[in-house]
């Protein structure tokens, strides 16, 4: 029986709404020991306890997970370690 990686940590950002309503979605897997370890400070400098869930109806929104943590942020809000780990999953997914 083949042995399959199973990913140490999922990164899945997915951006809703906008004026047509739009869905897209990037996600990373890092599926060993060293991947994981150069995901995690992105993943930890996040406040994912403090996030806040004010979107406004037109705009976009984001919904983050990383493994059992989740968050909603509207755009606006989207900024400091926030940016850096959707633009880092985006990047890598694109």
């Amino acid at each position: 029986m083949d042995h399959i990686d199973q990913p140490l940590l999922v990164v899945r950002v997915i951006r809703t709404g906008g004026f047509a309503g739009l869905r897209r979605q990037w996600e990373v897997e890092a599926t060993s020991e060293d991947e994981a370890q150069a995901w995690w400070p992105l993943v930890e400098a996040c406040p994912w306890d403090d996030a806040p869930d004010d979107g406004r109806p037109d705009g976009f929104v984001y919904e983050l997970h990383a493994n059992e943590r989740a968050a909603v942020l509207p755009e606006q809000q989207v900024d400091g370690p926030w940016r850096d780990l959707v633009e880092a999953v985006v990047h890598r997914a694109t």
